[in-house]
């Protein structure tokens, strides 16, 4: 799958220090996923100490992320 990065999540990423690679991680194998607003979905997964959730538009094969956030206990926004 082709993940394409939007500015907007690649700020994000740099914001709280998530790399492509953990992005990629929770795409690929997330622990929870369901659906966002405007008919995105999202998928979360644990990794390490720190709760990583992606926003995406999916395509046939690609994903478009739109934000990357860290999530708290919770389940509290960031």
């Amino acid at each position: 799958m082709r993940i394409t990065l939007l500015p907007h999540a690649l700020e994000r990423m740099e914001r709280f220090g998530i790399t492509e690679d953990e992005a990629r991680a929770v795409l690929e194998g997330p622990d929870s996923e369901g659906e966002a607003n405007l008919g995105r979905l999202w998928s979360q997964k644990r990794i390490g100490q720190r709760r990583i959730r992606v926003v995406y538009n999916r395509g046939v094969d690609e994903a478009v992320v739109v934000t990357v956030m860290l999530r708290r206990r919770g389940g509290g926004r960031s």
